[in-house]
């Protein structure tokens, strides 16, 4: 059979037999509950052998030797249950301390061996409880030490007469016993201070090598990022290249089915006439596509025209803007206090602008339009929330809505490209922040959105900085 399984079946046995529960979970805590159950354990040893010593050897009795296997014994029981290491540490010391005493009156006061003992007492409680612990037997056995003093000094020659009954038998054993006591617990507790050593020393480098692919992971999504980024731009120079190119044949087919229409008058026939009207209007609605898409494009390169944006006057010139459709359609606009944020100011009239006028646009016809905006101040977010009593969006599209060209509703129902939510997505998502449509709501749409109170730009650098300086 391998040794080593023979040693980890008896070390799991001896942890489930002296050690909680709640200390076996945490390496460090593991290792000092067995250096303590093992001192314990080490003092009933030695204690039985004391026994067996006088028994043989010395006439002298030693109640006390006796009293201290029992009292250490029902240690071991009170730590098993509790796992609390200043009280049992605490108690250790006290019941040492007690015993110790009394042997130290019995065998020469202030030139008892025993005294030397007591030496256990602050030592106990020092390792295994807390240094104030230690600290306050210390003061205790000093204490002690004197009080003895002063009685050698009241009584002269009747502590020497005590140790004068002592065989150098009893020396031999109780100095023996002394020098293996101390050297034991000084070695178990080596033991074990080498063995957290050892374990601490095996969790840095695991941290270590953790540390290590944690940066490689970081310096390939950096990779990624740049990549990501690299792409994004050519898509986007792509798309601004392309709606920039298309508008002047558009606009040269616009112009060229107005010259015909023009000349050729009243001689055209009705259906000619209708498909005029369907070209023109088609032109139309692609310029204002293609002008969206250039819009859209343009989103995020503004970046060095940052600025403390005073939303409240943001709000005011949206309202301005929307000034006609307002008043058509008796359009009321209710807004709480709203903060000054770190933006480009034509994007965040761009993102009130898309959000208003749509619930201005899907209004429900028998209801005149009630806009809400909330402001709620986060602890690192600005949280808005636009709320509206019009025809709502469809729980199944309410992530869709912010795709590009999504359209919930024909051209003849409801005008316009599909770009305005992803507009507004992209706005918000270029200052770190998120957007969504409130779920589980049935009466009208509420749309949330988020803005980091630092900008991610910010924090990265930030970051970048701190990590220059831990290297």
């Amino acid at each position: 059979m391998n040794p080593f399984k023979i040693l980890n079946f008896l070390q799991a046995k001896y942890d489930a037999i002296f050690i909680a529960d709640h200390l076996k979970p945490s390496p460090l805590d593991l290792r000092k509950a067995r250096v303590l159950v093992s001192i314990h354990l080490f003092i009933i040893v030695i204690g039985s052998l004391f026994i067996l010593a006088n028994a043989q050897y010395s006439a002298v009795d030693n109640p006390s030797i006796k009293l201290g296997i029992f009292i250490a014994i029902a240690l071991l029981v009170v730590f098993k249950r509790l796992g609390n290491f200043v009280l049992s540490g605490n108690l250790m010391s006290f019941i040492l301390f007690l015993l110790f005493l009394e042997a130290v009156f019995a065998t020469g006061g202030l030139y008892s061996d025993n005294l030397l003992w007591m030496m256990a007492t602050p030592l106990t409680a020092l390792l295994f409880a807390n240094s104030r612990s230690g600290f306050a037997w210390l003061v205790l056995l000093l204490g002690v030490t004197a009080y003895l003093f002063y009685l050698d000094i009241q009584t002269p020659g009747y502590y020497r007469q005590q140790t004068e009954t002592l065989d150098g038998f009893y020396y031999l054993i109780t100095y023996c016993g002394l020098f293996l006591m101390m050297v034991g617990i000084v070695l178990i507790f080596a033991t074990g201070q080498s063995m957290i050593i050892k374990a601490l020393d095996a969790k840095q480098k695991e941290l270590t090598k953790q540390k290590l692919e944690l940066t490689r992971q970081t310096e390939a999504l950096m990779v990624a990022e740049e990549k990501l980024k690299s792409i994004n731009q050519e898509l986007e120079r792509f798309a601004y290249s392309a709606s920039h190119d298309l508008k002047e044949p558009l606009r040269m087919i616009g112009s060229y089915t107005n010259l015909i229409r023009r000349k050729i008058g009243t001689d055209l026939d009705p259906n000619t006439k209708e498909y005029m009207g369907y070209i023109t209007d088609g032109v139309s609605r692609m310029e204002r596509m293609l002008n969206d898409l250039l819009q859209y494009s343009r989103l995020g390169r503004n970046t060095e025209h940052l600025q403390d944006t005073d939303l409240n006057d943001t709000l005011l010139v949206v309202m301005q803007n929307l000034m006609a459709a307002m008043e058509t359609t008796n359009t009321a606009i209710y807004a709480n206090q709203l903060p000054v944020v770190k933006s480009v100011a034509v994007e965040m009239i761009q993102l009130f602008q898309n959000l208003i006028s749509n619930a201005i646009k899907f209004h429900r016809k028998d209801r005149t339009p009630v806009i809400g905006i909330t402001y709620q101040d986060g602890q690192s977010h600005h949280r808005f929330m636009f709320m509206d009593n019009g025809i709502g969006i469809p729980e199944k599209n309410k992530q869709s809505v912010f795709n590009i060209f999504e359209r919930l509703h024909s051209i003849q129902d409801y005008e316009g490209s599909g770009i305005g939510l992803a507009t507004c997505k992209k706005i918000v998502n270029n200052m770190g922040g998120e957007i969504w449509v409130e779920p589980d709501k049935t009466d009208g749409t509420t749309f949330v959105f988020t803005i980091p109170k630092e900008r991610r730009v910010e924090a990265k650098k930030q970051l970048e900085g701190f990590d220059t300086e831990s290297a």
